[in-house]
């Protein structure tokens, strides 16, 4: 099940990604009950992409940082850009990103589970296992009886074989 996400921390020196491979920037996510996963950029695009509605494909996700120097506080303010393929963009505040990402998760799990499903389903016997086909006596007479009353030129005509003790020239 997915939860809440309270924070994104920047990890501005980079390192290994959960798949092992070396990345400029990842991204710490802080969730409920003290749990945390390392992403890169490229995961952090699919899940946001994957909570985007009306899906549209994202071309970049970037995170800016403000400072307010008036305040007796010096709070650096973060905003998230998405930037989609189309070239329109959206600024998010972290609170509105964060649903996005949790969006994109939930609906990266029904994906899973409708998968899973598909591919738990069992093997229906009626479709996929060969019966052999037995043609009758009385079957026979009347495939025998029809090949001689049908015309040669016809027979040609639709692709029909007419007798089993004909060859194809070049057989042996």
């Amino acid at each position: 099940m997915s939860k809440k996400i309270i924070k994104i921390e920047q990890i501005e020196e980079g390192g290994k990604n959960e798949k092992g491979d070396i990345v400029d920037k990842l991204w710490k996510l802080y969730f409920e009950e003290e749990e945390q996963r390392i992403l890169d950029k490229t995961q952090l695009k699919e899940l946001a992409q994957c909570g985007t509605s009306p899906p549209k494909t994202i071309y970049s996700v970037t995170r800016w940082g403000s400072t307010f120097k008036e305040t007796l506080t010096d709070k650096v303010f973060y905003w998230w850009l998405i930037v989609y393929e189309d070239k329109n963009h959206t600024v998010l505040l972290p609170t509105a990103f964060y649903d996005l990402l949790y969006q994109g998760h939930r609906n990266e799990e029904d994906k899973k589970d409708i998968d899973k499903v598909k591919t738990e389903a069992p093997v229906n016997p009626a479709l996929f296992t060969e019966t052999p086909r037995i043609t009758t006596p009385e079957e026979k007479e009347e495939i025998k009886r029809l090949r001689q009353e049908i015309d040669g030129e016809e027979a040609f005509r639709l692709g029909i074989h007419l007798h089993d003790d004909e060859k194809i020239e070049g057989d042996i």
